[in-house]
Formats: structure tokens, C-alpha cells, sequence
């Protein structure tokens, strides 16, 4: 419980210093609302949890899979291979209004690429309290969407890979500049909007130097969202953090004088007492109802589909990953789950059609 109520005081000082970094937000008195909405939302989580039910502060969605580029290594793409029916707008907003009313406070909204999915974001922004990320390649954009980014809980957070011939070699030709052009366009807006960056061996080392953490930072952007690599890809392995790389990324160099926060992910697991996943502090909505605990291990034995969001949070799967939470913890690829891939599966609990995703080239050893 005490790792839980860290998580906790780490997302409330997180609100503190996004109010803080963003000057340039037209809706300071918007970030007011989402700090104190986050209060509450602890509240009926800490009530939900004396009542025998873990529910986590981070919903992660992808609420599609489609997408307009074909990026190298997509993970999306390598992890859940072949199509599959997505939820319509009307059944993902009953359960995202689910999981508000749970406990919920924060609502990733991810894909594929969201803006395929233009109506859904657009019922989303009206819901009150909660403001909503949208990780986003940035090309589907266009005015009538930065306006509305501008004036609702959307929070744009647009996909680079350091420097443009990084961005460009990975994501296609020009991209890296329409990026910057949409980042731009937001903040004369003064709409609230971050950068994502994949951190690999390859880029950790510039993108965690202080010129580019201070470049991004005159873009504009109110957030930076690091995000470890994890090898869903065969052949990609030589692209994880070396040790020290990891290590200077966890010590955050330089991050408290940053005018932006920096949400690392999955984070400090050590930390924390263990993985996050499963419910701890975050779980994964996939675009077909599958509720899984990560989105980098895509496991699952029940759909949020069909019985609701509360009745899938007590999954026997998840409450057996989250039983060896603290056995999941640091390891080469980023994901611990993700290491661990091989003993989900291999969980009784496990459906037969979750067992098909696919595992890394290696078989990862058991966590006990």
C-alpha cells in the first residue's frame, strides 16, 4: 500500500508542476479543476480498495489500431498482428464514464493512431475533470482539431524520436518538420500539449542531454513523456538501454529545472515495490474491449466489453500478476511484464486467444 500511495503523491506533484510549467495554457483555471479532480479520484480508489477492488489511476486505451504511417518496429503492430473488430464510440465512452465514476484519473488515449478515430476524441473532450492525452503521430491534425485541443481536456502529445534524420528514418520522410510545424500551431494557440520520445540506445543519449530537454522545452511543449524502449520486434534487441543509460535516465538528470514535467515510463519500478501493471497503477484497454495489464504484455482473460470495466478489473490474471508484483521488477527491455512474458502465458487464468500473442525471441525465465 505504501508503493501505492507513492504513485499517488507522485501524479499529485506532477498536476503541481504541470500548473506551474504552463504559463502559456489559456485555461490555467483548467489545470486548477484536473489537480483537484485528481484528489478525488484518489479518494474513491483508496474507498474502492477497502472494498476489495483495485482500481488504477492510469486507464491506457487504444482506441483503434489503425494508422496512416508504417513506422519501423511499431510495437502495435508486432504484439497484435491481423485485424480485429474495434468498440464503437457509444461502448468506449460508457466505459471510460466507468471509469471516472471508479476512481480513474487519468485517461490515455492511444492507437494506432488515435485521430482515426476523430469522433470518439471528440465525444471524449467533453467529459468534465479529467484531462486526456492523445498520443499522436501529429499529420491528422489539422485546425479545427488544435482548436478544439485548445479549448477541451485534449492534451496532443506528439511523437518525435530526437533528432529529425531519428524521427524521419523511423516514422517516413518529412515528418520530423510537420511535427515541429504542429507543436508551432498549438502553442500560439496556447493549447496544453507534450512530446513523446522512445528512448532507445541509440537516441537516449542526445535526447537526455540539457540542449535538446531545453529545446523542447522552446517548442512549447507543457509535458515530455520518456518512454523506454521494449524489443516487441525480432531483431531489435540491440536497440535496448545499456545499463547506464537506464541509470542516468532514472536519476533524471537535470529534470527539476525543467520548465515541464517528465513522465518516464514504465518508470521506477524499484520504486514503486514492483510493476505498475495489472491495476497497480495502470492498466491497458485494448481497441477490441480485451482489458490487459500492459499495453507491452498483451494478455487477457476477460473483456471490459462485456460484463464492465469493475467486473474485468478482478480478473483472475490480473489479480495473479499483481499477487508477484514485487518479483517484476528492473530488467533489460524496459517492460518487466514484458520479460516475464513467457510465465504469463503461461498462467491457467490465461484465455487461449491471449496466448497467441507473440513472445520475445528468447523465452524469459520464470519469476519464481
Amino acid at each position: 500500500m505504501e508503493s501505492e500511495n507513492l504513485f499517488d503523491t507522485r501524479i499529485n506533484g506532477f498536476f503541481r508542476a504541470l500548473r506551474h510549467g504552463a504559463g502559456g495554457h489559456k485555461r490555467p483555471l483548467r489545470l486548477l479543476e484536473a489537480a483537484l479532480f485528481q484528489r478525488r479520484q484518489a479518494r474513491k480508489r483508496r474507498r474502492a480498495a477497502k472494498a476489495g477492488l483495485i482500481v488504477p489511476p492510469i486507464l491506457i486505451t487504444s482506441i483503434t489500431r489503425k494508422c496512416n504511417l508504417d513506422c519501423v518496429g511499431c510495437y502495435s503492430k508486432a504484439l497484435r498482428p491481423g485485424a480485429a473488430p474495434e468498440l464503437s464510440d457509444e461502448a468506449f465512452l460508457g466505459l471510460f464514464e466507468e471509469a471516472v465514476d471508479l476512481g480513474v484519473g487519468t485517461i490515455l488515449l492511444a492507437g494506432g493512431e488515435p485521430l482515426m478515430r476523430r469522433s470518439l476524441l471528440e465525444a471524449t473532450s467533453r467529459m468534465k475533470g479529467l484531462l486526456l492525452p492523445v498520443f499522436t503521430n501529429g499529420t491528422l491534425m489539422d485546425e479545427a482539431f488544435m482548436d478544439r485541443a485548445a479549448s477541451s481536456s485534449l492534451v496532443p502529445v506528439l511523437s518525435i524520436e530526437g533528432e529529425e534524420g531519428d524521427t524521419d528514418a523511423r516514422r517516413g520522410q518529412g515528418i520530423h518538420q510537420a511535427v515541429l510545424a504542429r507543436m508551432q500551431a498549438l502553442r500560439s494557440r496556447g493549447a496544453l500539449f507534450g512530446a513523446s520520445v522512445t528512448l532507445n540506445s541509440e537516441n537516449a543519449d542526445l535526447v537526455l542531454s540539457p540542449d535538446y530537454l531545453a529545446a523542447l522545452g522552446k517548442a512549447g511543449i507543457s509535458v515530455l513523456f520518456l518512454i523506454e524502449f521494449v524489443p516487441a520486434s525480432p531483431g531489435t534487441a540491440q536497440l535496448v538501454l545499456g545499463p547506464g543509460q537506464k541509470q542516468r535516465l532514472l536519476s533524471r538528470p537535470g529534470f527539476a529545472a525543467l520548465p515541464y514535467p517528465v513522465v518516464i515510463l514504465p518508470g521506477d519500478e524499484e520504486a514503486y515495490g514492483g510493476c505498475l501493471a495489472a491495476g497497480r497503477g495502470f492498466i491497458h484497454l485494448a481497441a477490441d474491449g480485451r482489458l490487459e495489464a500492459c499495453p507491452f504484455a498483451p494478455f487477457s482473460d476477460t473483456s471490459a466489453e462485456s460484463g464492465g470495466l469493475a467486473k474485468a478489473l478482478e480478473s483472475p490474471l490480473m489479480a495473479e500478476i499483481r499477487r508477484h508484483h514485487g518479483e517484476l521488477t528492473e530488467t533489460s527491455g524496459g517492460c518487466a511484464l514484458w520479460n516475464k512474458a513467457g510465465w504469463v502465458a503461461s498462467l491457467g487464468s490465461c484465455s487461449p486467444a491471449a496466448r497467441t500473442a507473440r513472445l520475445p525471441e528468447k523465452a524469459p525465465s520464470s519469476v519464481y
